[in-house]
């Protein structure tokens, strides 16, 4: 009896063992899978249930870390522009007349309308503060006669390179859907973390309101006429100076206030008339201007 029992019995004991053993270990399998944000390979516990994994579970050793960079992408942002206003003359100063180079004091400057165009560039990256900018315009401030010395009609146009720099202030809510429901980008986290792709007239309309001032040389072409005839002086070199306010209504739309100087000396050869001939006359050109304007960005 002793015999048979240890014979069966122990040898069955032993199997049914082995059966729970091994049929563990067929519903327990390591999975190895690669975490889609970071790029690590991460080493996953699956319970296994009719031949599929059902279940996922991190073993308690090992913890998952989510890697992202933040990348801001700032491209190069274009506009152009159209204004109108008025000039305010200064004066024509340390004139000579063109004879006998005596001084002959200053003249004054009409007030007149200006208008005018301008396109221009902001760098992309983080130089996005700083631009380029072409413009042009047109003003007629005529000298007005001073004690016996005539006046003359006088036609200035303005071609100048500025260098410009700005900053964004009344910036909003660093949330798209605050400033934009009409676009959504995958790029973005609620959470604060966010791919920073914003292009730049988004960035106007989260900051609509702006602040900057500009400088570079400006060529001159101007002209008098009066009744001893007409007198030009093409492509004089001088200084154009301005300082402005925009305000963007639409993100892709702003308006504009701004103020120019302009500095320039101007020789006209045929200014007035004496018995003997024809004298002209030479002088510093100075002049503001107020224009308000329409600018469109891109």
């Amino acid at each position: 009896m002793k015999k048979w029992m240890r014979g069966v019995f122990i040898p069955g004991v032993l199997g049914i063992l082995a059966g729970a053993t091994i049929s563990y270990a067929q519903t327990t399998v390591p999975d190895r899978t690669i975490d889609s944000d970071t790029g690590t390979t991460v080493q996953r516990d699956g319970v296994v249930r009719d031949g599929a994994v059902v279940e996922e579970r991190v073993p308690r050793d090992r913890v998952v870390v989510e890697e992202r960079v933040v990348e801001r992408k700032r491209p190069g942002e274009l506009y152009v522009a159209g204004f109108g206003g008025w000039t305010l003359g200064h004066s024509f100063s340390n004139t000579n007349d063109g004879g006998a180079s005596s001084a002959q004091g200053s003249f004054d400057l009409a007030d007149s309308v200006v208008y005018g165009m301008k396109v221009g560039y902001f760098m992309p990256g983080r130089m996005n503060w700083l631009g380029v900018e072409l413009e042009g315009f047109n003003t007629t401030p005529h000298l007005e006669q001073r004690d016996n010395v005539p006046g003359s009609h006088l036609r200035v146009t303005t071609l100048g390179l500025n260098l410009i720099a700005r900053k964004r202030l009344a910036c909003r809510a660093d949330d798209r859907d605050h400033y934009d429901r009409t676009r959504h980008t995958t790029a973005y986290e609620k959470d604060g973390r966010y791919y920073d792709d914003r292009t730049p007239v988004e960035e106007n309309e989260r900051c609509p309101l702006q602040v900057y001032a500009g400088a570079g040389p400006a060529i001159f072409f101007a002209e008098t006429s009066n009744q001893f005839g007409n007198s030009s002086e093409k492509g004089e070199v001088g200084v154009n100076a301005l300082a402005g306010l925009k305000y963007f209504v639409h993100r892709n739309v702003a308006i504009f206030g701004e103020y120019k100087f302009n500095y320039a000396g101007f020789d006209f050869q045929q200014f007035q008339s004496t018995a003997a001939a024809a004298q002209g006359i030479t002088g510093n050109y100075k002049a503001s201007h107020f224009v308000g304007g329409l600018a469109v960005h891109f």
